[in-house]
């Protein structure tokens, strides 16, 4: 099964920021708790990490990309 990670929240309830490093490539093993990517906002830098075990299939955006609360980041295939 596909999961889709969205970016949830930013820190201090900010709208939007620019992705950082992308620490995860397609095809990546993911754990629970594990670094896909940092998000850079004004108002501080928000780490988004897997929610599920399983294998990175699409990485959605790009460093240095805009994105909102709510955009699509990746796709995981669940364990």
């Amino acid at each position: 099964m596909i999961v889709k990670v969205k970016l949830d929240k930013l820190i201090k309830n900010g709208k939007q920021g620019k992705v950082g490093k992308i620490s995860v490539k397609e095809n990546d093993p993911i754990k629970i708790g594990e670094k896909i990517l940092q998000v850079e906002s004004v108002k501080g830098n928000t780490v988004i990490k897997s929610k599920i075990n399983g294998l990175i299939k699409k990485i959605v955006v790009t460093e240095g990309a805009t994105i909102k609360v709510g955009d699509s980041i990746a796709e995981i295939e669940k364990d």
